[in-house]
């Protein structure tokens, strides 16, 4: 069913999973909002939207820390439906950045003394000697490779990269040279054949002479793609990759420069809103926006005991059928503003739910060292055990958290049991007021209502 351990709660994203990411960068808005009002008309809906034994279950549904969250289009999403984008390349092994325009003409490589070493694909360093005029080398500390193997040796230790592409540029210019006149040559004798063929001949005659003697069109030696396809086709015709040469790329013993890396953004794939966008220093591991729906929406969770006072709750197989399971779920505020929560059932075919308190309220979240636990309990200890929450489902209440309990009944023997439900949190947003333009005074903060609807479900059982 899921690879996650049991008992646990899984949040489901609206997405479909089928949009690609470029295909969503690419429709226009209108399309796009029509998409995510389809979404949220279908997630409003009785049923659940996904079955918990399709076999795309475990791909449209996920834990909350791994879920992102829109403020725009209130909106789950998750991995598969952002938009992924570069936010800034840096070499991984001397942490040098590189601006976007350089990535291309550097080949997405870096361009300074970073390479990898051909036998061991180790780092190499820079090391010094006192013979030869070119006394510096690339060296490896691990299988003791040396530069000086294949003939590179340099003059300076700054500007490798610049020094090797002159030493194969002085490697290649013999036989370009070669290829050069091999070419005209060629072009000489055609011309002289041609010229000597249509000496004496009507004009047709010479101009069906001209048109059989094209001379072919001249291409370099050094980087051709033709010398590559050859020595593709060569390994592709052999029968036993046993007889496939080690040595069959010709720069295969020669130091490699160090690929870059690169940091991602990601983008809601409906409104375009950046959810993650890391810094763009390479030793920064922060973050300029992070938008994870653990931030926002409700953390529901099993507790297996919420305090001495209750016994621990068994919420693993096998279950009795037609025995009622009663389930707690607590439910905790990430905000610092008060959130009312609504909880609906959705009873398939397996199981019947019940819920008891079908709406109730969330304290805003609270600094923990805001308060002493001990006073806390004391002064709450009469509202934990009141007999009105007693009535509302509530078994108890604890700083931000709120535990409820469920009433779950197995229709059909099963090893485990999966409990959709439909849970609408909303909240006051406080918005901060713009200073007026044409005056030096600061308009007063205003507010707006936040709705969030989404599916979760609830798996009882022990994992196999």
């Amino acid at each position: 069913m899921t690879d996650a351990l049991l008992p646990t709660v899984l949040y489901h994203c609206p997405c479909t999973g089928a949009m690609r990411h470029s295909d969503a960068s690419n429709e226009p808005a209108e399309k796009r909002s029509k998409y995510s009002a389809d979404t949220m008309q279908s997630s409003q809906s009785e049923r659940p939207p996904v079955d918990s034994h399709s076999a795309l279950f475990p791909l449209r549904v996920s834990t909350l820390e791994n879920l992102y969250y829109c403020d725009d289009c209130s909106s789950l999403r998750c991995t598969r439906c952002v938009v992924e984008e570069p936010a800034g390349y840096h070499c991984p092994n001397c942490l040098f950045e590189v601006n976007t325009t350089s990535v291309r003409s550097e080949k997405n490589s870096c361009a300074r003394n970073c390479f990898q070493c051909p036998v061991c694909t180790h780092v190499l360093s820079v090391v010094e000697s006192s013979e030869g005029e070119r006394p510096f080398s690339l060296s490896c500390t691990v299988c003791c490779w040396n530069s000086r193997e294949i003939g590179w040796e340099f003059e300076k230790a700054t500007g490798i990269s610049a020094q090797i592409e002159r030493l194969r540029a002085a490697e290649d210019a013999p036989r370009e040279y070669s290829a050069l006149l091999d070419y005209w040559r060629t072009v000489q004798r055609v011309s002289a054949a041609s010229t000597a063929a249509a000496g004496a001949g009507s004009f047709k005659q010479r101009l069906a002479v001209s048109n059989t003697s094209v001379v072919p069109e001249y291409r370099t030696v050094a980087g051709s793609s033709d010398t590559e396809q050859a020595r593709v086709a060569e390994l592709m015709a052999l029968e036993n990759a046993d007889y496939v040469p080690y040595t069959s790329d010709p720069r295969r013993n020669e130091p490699q420069r160090i690929r870059l890396h690169m940091k991602l953004a990601r983008r809601c794939c409906s409104c375009h809103h950046i959810l993650i966008k890391p810094m763009p220093k390479a030793q920064a591991t922060q973050f300029k926006i992070q938008l994870m729906a653990a931030n926002f929406l409700p953390t529901i969770t099993l507790p297996s005991r919420l305090s001495l006072k209750y016994p621990p709750q068994s919420l693993e197989g096998p279950f009795a059928v037609g025995r009622a399971l009663p389930v707690i779920l607590r439910f905790a505020n990430p905000l610092y503003t008060e959130m009312k929560v609504g909880v609906s059932a959705c009873s398939p075919g397996d199981v019947r739910v019940e819920v008891i308190s079908k709406q109730f309220t969330l304290p805003p979240y609270t600094e923990p060292w805001e308060y002493d636990d001990d006073e806390d309990d004391d002064s709450s200890s009469d509202l934990h055990n009141s007999s009105s929450d007693q009535r509302a489902g509530i078994v108890d209440r604890h700083g931000n958290r709120v535990a409820i309990q469920l009433s779950v009944t197995p229709l059909v023997p099963a090893p485990n049991l999966v409990v959709p439900l439909y849970i609408t949190c909303s909240h006051i947003d406080d918005i901060d007021g713009e200073k007026d333009r044409s005056s030096s005074t600061v308009s007063k903060s205003s507010s707006r209502a936040v709705t969030d609807s989404f599916w979760i479900y609830v798996i009882l059982g022990s994992a196999q």
